[in-house]
């Protein structure tokens, strides 16, 4: 992408393209600040701890969750597993990633198993694994814009397929914390089972 600016007095302005972006990037990021406060409160009032495992999103619900005051009472560690070698380290199975590929919904289940086995304390652990890239030389078969969602919430687990399409890399990474976080908030609210795909 080439980004245009004008000159005007011998200060740099973006131009309208980039000024829309900023304002994106600006209510995209307050959003999801609003929805990590909201969780926080959740976890707060019934005496749960979260910790997540992040592939794609490279730490950012974690990022969000601990932006917020009060978030060492509700979240001890986390952890990115950005290749397939450091979820296998973890204590995700080899042979889930060799059968189903680690761009799956078995995946990101299997990721919330480990960390939720491999935290200080968590009720609730997240795992989040997808392409975002066009291309990946570590998965050559991956379809970038498909995101697994896999979230073990004491002994349940579940796991959602997000399909969503963007041309920033940034603008993909706020879209998938905005619906994972939707998502945590909901299954806490309104425990019920989530086994779906969703488009966004």
């Amino acid at each position: 992408m080439v980004i245009e600016k004008m000159v005007v007095g011998g200060s740099p302005v973006a131009s309208a393209e980039v000024q829309e972006h900023s304002y994106q990037v600006w209510a995209e990021t307050e959003r999801n600040l609003l929805l990590a406060e909201r969780l926080v409160s959740e976890l707060k009032q019934k005496g749960l701890y979260i910790t997540t495992v992040e592939s794609c999103t490279g730490g950012g619900l974690a990022y969000y969750i601990t932006n917020i005051p009060g978030a060492s009472e509700v979240m001890k560690d986390s952890f990115v597993t950005y290749s397939n070698e450091a979820k296998i380290s973890l204590g995700v199975p080899e042979a889930v990633i060799a059968e189903f590929t680690v761009y799956s919904e078995e995946t990101a289940r299997a990721m919330a198993e480990a960390g939720f086995l491999k935290s200080v304390k968590a009720d609730i652990c997240v795992g989040i694994t997808g392409s975002i890239s066009r291309s990946d030389p570590s998965n050559p078969n991956s379809t970038p814009g498909i995101i697994y969602i896999g979230i073990k919430y004491g002994d349940r687990i579940v796991s959602q397929t997000l399909e969503i399409s963007d041309e920033r890399r940034f603008d993909v990474k706020q879209k998938i914390i905005e619906k994972t976080l939707e998502i945590i908030l909901d299954m806490m609210i309104k425990p019920v089972s989530i086994s779906s795909n969703d488009q966004i």
